[in-house]
């Protein structure tokens, strides 16, 4: 036979960003797979897909179930394309001892008729009980030194204080007499850890086997223990930075995670929220790939919601419409069509209760605490429009049209571009105030200056624009200059409490969402203070409907928490009382524009998609990009159903 026992050491050696060297004993085994029938007949304290002290069974082993891992390893290969004859199989694992074992990877050396490396299957488990193969088939050593070496672009997660970026380098020994594999992970061209296996071989032999089990009893249980220790010390003595396990993102990662106990109640009662679905289909695909049909079968409105992990349930249940939208960052589900699974779920929302659970209760009161801590003083208006809209000038130059418009434009015909219906809206906005080349105008919010350049062009007034974001100062001033109109822009970084003055006309184009029901008073009475007597005000606003807008105070959404803190959509009963009682403004027009914005909306979320190398290319991660996708496709069908509108708004002193 030719199985042996290898004994030996591992080191694990971390280099950045800090070092951190560890080294313990070990016994593995190398099996010829075509032994493993003869070991279970002849030795009594091993079992081959039974009990035994020491066993090994297919099960645990690749994909789940009880297929052979002969059979395993062919399909395996031939999934990537790898069609040549295996003859023989040497594996380096540690075998089941009392029916425990956990294994932090497994190698394959898989052979030809000629004895010929094929291919090596490096097969890594992390705790979670996922596990993933990498298929090594592309030799790169050119030495003695090492019998096979390779790379691979790593994409599964193992330590939870390392990203999955970079790549492996994999060095290995033949499996003889002696054993040597080394794995080195590189990211950004810096070896940041790796790990050694080295050991010498002794023959599998019955004596053998039992003085190993006497020497080392305990060793096969030591694995996950010693993770655990290591991983305290790395993060509470030597404060390396923690990273929360992303979901799988390879379709080769195999054997996902069971549900817990609580994962399988939360499954259930998120089940009941969806089994009350009355418009619409959805078509369930759960982790494990059971599927499941809800709503009406015959609808014309149909959705599918792909759930890839089981604490999807969890979040949903404890965290609610937050949960959703932080469960889809985390990549813990997918779509087909993001948008129509939304606007789905809006449309059973009131089946749902908002998708509150009683659950998450206390939850809501916290994140309801959070935002309110977030209300927009003037002490924490620029850290909240920081948040959002200095992120990167660039990010919004990917998505947005030529001119940055980061509003709602108008759109005549499905073939209209974003620049038009841009140029459309801003032209209304100018046609409403009856704005005249001797007018001085006051923005309120002018992003990045695109507006202010437009009207300035267009009937050559004077325009002093406001906002209270860096980035966005910074450019506009830029823009501003570009245009050769400093003669007639100004651009001040200030908020509009602080604004001194009277002018002309007054415009401010989704703005308000910033100011928070505590400020829409004094916004307005601070407006009617800076407007001349018999001028015009145009204001743009998100709105809420008016009915759900006293259930959207009580609570912070995922909007609020993830995209604009301290954000606020007031309602259109809300801004009419406001008005009324604090102001002498006069509502002279309302222009709804609400599924103009569901356009926009998909305009900018297509942009932003096609240029995601783009943006990773600016240091902006996976998540973040799941989140803007996320944020475009919950305002997009929040738009489309008219849960939630988008008015121009004009006003006269």
């Amino acid at each position: 036979m030719n199985s042996r026992i290898y004994i030996g050491t591992i080191e694990h050696r971390r280099h950045l960003p800090l070092v951190h060297e560890l080294s313990y004993p070990i016994y593995m085994f190398g099996f010829d797979l075509d032994d493993l029938p003869r070991l279970n007949r002849r030795y009594p304290l091993f079992g081959y897909n039974r009990v035994g002290i020491t066993s090994i069974h297919d099960r645990d082993y690749l994909y789940p179930g009880t297929m052979a891992m002969g059979q395993k390893i062919a399909r395996l290969l031939d999934e990537h394309n790898i069609h040549e004859p295996i003859a023989s199989v040497m594996m380096i694992t540690s075998a089941r001892y009392f029916n425990y074992v956990f294994n932090p990877v497994n190698f394959y050396y898989c052979f030809s008729r000629e004895n010929l490396l094929i291919a090596i299957i490096a097969e890594v488990n992390n705790t979670f009980g996922e596990r993933h193969p990498y298929v090594l088939i592309q030799n790169t050593s050119a030495s003695n030194q090492w019998f096979a070496r390779y790379q691979a672009t790593k994409v599964f997660h193992v330590s939870p204080f390392n990203t999955i970026e970079g790549h492996y380098q994999f060095y290995f020994s033949a499996p003889g007499d002696r054993l040597e594999i080394r794995i080195e992970l590189v990211q950004q061209e810096k070896k940041i850890m790796e790990a050694i296996l080295r050991a010498h071989a002794i023959p599998l032999t019955c004596r053998n086997h039992i003085t190993t089990l006497l020497k080392h009893p305990f060793a096969p249980h030591l694995s996950v223990p010693r993770i655990y220790s290591q991983a305290f010390k790395l993060f509470f003595h030597k404060k390396l930075p923690f990273y929360e396990k992303p979901v799988p993102g390879s379709p080769m990662t195999l054997a996902k995670q069971n549900p817990s106990f609580l994962e399988v109640l939360c499954q259930r009662l998120v089940l009941s929220l969806f089994k009350k679905i009355e418009k619409g289909c959805l078509h369930l695909t759960f982790p494990d790939h059971r599927t499941m049909i809800l709503g009406q079968a015959n609808s014309a409105q149909t959705a599918d919601l792909q759930i890839r992990d089981f604490n999807f349930f969890f979040r949903i249940v404890f965290e609610a419409e937050i949960g959703l939208g932080e469960a889809y960052t985390a990549g813990e589900w997918e779509s087909s069509d993001i948008v129509s699974l939304l606007k789905l779920f809006i449309d059973n929302r009131d089946r749902f209760s908002d998708g509150n659970m009683i659950m998450s209760y206390l939850t809501r009161i916290q994140e309801r605490l959070a935002h309110d801590r977030r209300k927009n003083t003037v002490k924490n208006t620029p850290g909240n429009i920081a948040a959002h809209y200095d992120l990167s000038n660039g990010l919004y130059a990917v998505f947005l049209d030529e001119q940055m418009i980061y509003s709602c434009g108008l759109f005549l015909g499905k073939d209209d571009s974003l620049a038009d219906a841009q140029a459309r809206k801003m032209q209304r906005i100018v046609d409403q105030a009856d704005i005249k080349p001797d007018h001085h105008v006051l923005e309120i919010g002018c992003g990045w200056g695109g507006f202010a350049v437009f009207v300035a062009g267009q009937t050559g007034c004077r325009v002093t624009g406001i906002t209270v974001s860096k980035a966005q100062y910074d450019l506009a001033c830029q823009r501003v200059k570009a245009a050769g109109l400093t003669d007639r822009v100004t651009i001040l970084l200030q908020d509009y409490r602080h604004t001194r003055g009277v002018y002309d006309r007054i415009v401010s184009i989704e703005m308000i969402e910033a100011v928070g029901p505590q400020f829409l008073g004094q916004y307005f009475r601070q407006c009617n203070a800076l407007l001349k007597p018999g001028g015009t005000m145009v204001f743009q606003a998100i709105t809420i409907a008016d009915e759900r807008y006293e259930q959207y105070c009580r609570e912070r959404d995922w909007i609020q928490k993830h995209i604009f803190p301290g954000g606020h959509l007031p309602c259109l009963k809300i801004l009419n009382t406001t008005l009324s009682d604090k102001t002498g403004f006069k509502v002279t027009d309302i222009f709804h524009m609400g599924l103009h914005y569901a356009t926009t909306l998909a305009h900018w979320r297509k942009r932003f998609e096609s240029h995601g190398k783009e943006i990773t290319g600016m240091g902006f991660d996976r998540e973040f990009f799941r989140k803007w996708i996320y944020y475009f496709s919950i305002c997009e069908a929040g738009f489309a159903t008219q849960s939630t509108d988008v008015v121009q708004i004009t006003l006269g002193r």
